[in-house]
Parts: structure tokens; C-alpha cells; sequence
């Protein structure tokens, strides 16, 4: 009994102390600004990002960087996010479409990971710095949902749209002869087929000539990639990571609008997501492909088309 009696003003006195001490008022990730250039784009001016936990830029070639951020939305859900920013106007940067094994031959059934897409296509003044997945196809059948244009080459001139599938065969991507990226819907394709050198089909357009459209008919959030331009020709490639509770959630198509926006896009469009969406790049010091997000399947996914950016390097 004697020992407790001791024992007991020491920890009244220890709990006191504890109760007095003044806790710190923030923490270090509450504390962090963006970085980067692009980080406080959105940071400063996007209305769907509250807070910025982490960002950062490297460069993959000349006019070429990659920037990862990872912030907090309004709405409490966290994300990573993986961008491409292309500088159209350096002679030496191209973006292109990537097919299974670098051939001009359109097939449903025939598809490749990104990492040996890359790898197929990567050569001495085209070496390839980034890539993204693109078009959706139909898992039941492999049909490619929209057209396809490479090297000038046109391998597939329609969309294949399915009331099941409401979400895909909407729009699509290019880039004309002068080397301009294009984004429209599909019924301006035909008018336009005979400009566009590069094209694949794409889903929803999430930032239309500067306005971000009401998406209430398309729920849903979950993996994306999304490319988008501005103005004076800088090309973003967007994938960001979902499904995930403890590392990225998705985003949706209105949250990807404003998102592009904030970059300085005037247009943006959604491509394939879920499992498919997958950024890889150069890496610039080991000269290898790395896979920079965490694609959902655990794995790389075979896709039947990309977006490669490349530059003019030996």
C-alpha cells in the first residue's frame, strides 16, 4: 500500500504537466504549398483541389516534364495525379499514336501492354518519353470503339456506339498534318477525317472550348486518363490513380474538367479507365520504361492503342 501511496502524486503531477503543455497548432502536411509550377495552378486556381499534400517535376526531354501531385479535393477525397506537359511548339517533341508491335494494322483482337508498345516503338529520333493508354473497346467482342489514324494512315474511319457502352465512341483525339492537337465530337468527324494525321476515338469531353459541361449523366468515379491542350499548343496527359481508400480514390468527369481547366486547357477529353489507365515514361537517368501510377489490375493491362509523346533525340 505504501508503494501505491508514493506512487500516486507522481502520476497526478505527470498528468497535470501533460494537460498544460501547449500542443502545436498545425501540422507538416497541413503546412505544405505547392512547388511546382503546375502544382499551384491547381492549388490557386482550381475550385475542385483544397489542398496540396505533395508535388513534384522532373524532366523527360527536351520540352517534355512530368508532375505528380497529390492533394485533397473539396469534397475530402484524396488523389494522385501523374501529368505529361508537351511543348507542341519545340520542333522536336511529337505526339503520336501507339499501336500493338508499331504496325499500321488495325485488329480487335490484337493488343499489347504500354511497356512493350513503348518498347517496339521507341527508335533513334522518335524515342518515346511518355505514354498513355487511349481508345475503349468492347471487352465482349474487341471491337475498337472509335477510329484510328496513324502515320497518316487511316486504319479505321468508325465509331462503334452501343447504348450499353454510353460512356465510349463519343469523340475523338488528333493531331492534324501541322501538327495541332484537335478534340471534337463524333459527329465532326467525317468533315474532318482528311486533316487529321494521328487520331483515336475517346469518350466524354470534360472541358469543352473552356467550359467545363454539366456531367450529372455520367456518375461514377474511378481511374482516368484524360488529354487535354491549351491555346498556344501545350499538350497534358492526366492519369490519376482510383479505388484505392489509402492512396487515390478517382475522379469524375466534372472534378477532370475543372482540373484540365485550372492547367490552362481549353479542351480535354476522357479516355479508357479502370485497369486501363496507366502512365509509363523514360526514366531519365536508368534509360528504362517505368510505370509512374498504380494500375488497378495489380499489373499492366494489354490495350489496343496509346498516346506516345517523343522527341527528336539519338
Amino acid at each position: 500500500m505504501k508503494n501505491k501511496l508514493y506512487i500516486l502524486p507522481a502520476v497526478t503531477a505527470l498528468l497535470a504537466l501533460c494537460c498544460t503543455k501547449e500542443l502545436p497548432t498545425t501540422t507538416p502536411d497541413t503546412d505544405y504549398r505547392a512547388r511546382t509550377e503546375l502544382g499551384k495552378m491547381l492549388q490557386d486556381g482550381c475550385p475542385v483541389v483544397a489542398h496540396t499534400y505533395a508535388d513534384s517535376s522532373f524532366l523527360l526531354g527536351l520540352g517534355v516534364e512530368e508532375t505528380d501531385v497529390h492533394v485533397q479535393l473539396v469534397n475530402g477525397k484524396v488523389e494522385h495525379m501523374f501529368f505529361v506537359r508537351a511543348d507542341l511548339n519545340n520542333p522536336g517533341v511529337t505526339v503520336k499514336v501507339g499501336m500493338p508491335y508499331d504496325t499500321d494494322v488495325y485488329s480487335n483482337f490484337q493488343k499489347q501492354t504500354l511497356t512493350e508498345m513503348a518498347s517496339w516503338m521507341d527508335a533513334p529520333g522518335r524515342r518515346v518519353v511518355a505514354m498513355v493508354n487511349a481508345d475503349f473497346w468492347d471487352i465482349s467482342n474487341g471491337d475498337i470503339r472509335g477510329p484510328i489514324h496513324r502515320n497518316g494512315n487511316i486504319l479505321k474511319d468508325t465509331f462503334i456506339y452501343s447504348e450499353k457502352l454510353y460512356q465510349q465512341a463519343l469523340s475523338f483525339m488528333a493531331i492534324d498534318w501541322d501538327g495541332n492537337p484537335i478534340i471534337r465530337d463524333s459527329v465532326d468527324y467525317r468533315p474532318m477525317k482528311k486533316e487529321l494525321k494521328e487520331c483515336t476515338g475517346s469518350g466524354v469531353i470534360v472541358l469543352r472550348d473552356g467550359v467545363v459541361p454539366d456531367q450529372t449523366n455520367y456518375p461514377g468515379r474511378d481511374p482516368r486518363t484524360c488529354i487535354g491542350y491549351t491555346p498556344d499548343g501545350i499538350l497534358y496527359m492526366l492519369v490519376c490513380d482510383g479505388r484505392s481508400q489509402l492512396w487515390s480514390l478517382g475522379l469524375d468527369y466534372e472534378e477532370m474538367g475543372h482540373i484540365m481547366k485550372a492547367v490552362g486547357c481549353v479542351w480535354a477529353v476522357n479516355f479508357d479507365g479502370g485497369g486501363s489507365t496507366e502512365l509509363i515514361v523514360r526514366h531519365p537517368i536508368a534509360d528504362v520504361f517505368q510505370i509512374r501510377n498504380r494500375p488497378t489490375d495489380g499489373a499492366e493491362r494489354p490495350v489496343v492503342n496509346t498516346w506516345a509523346v517523343c522527341v527528336d533525340e539519338p
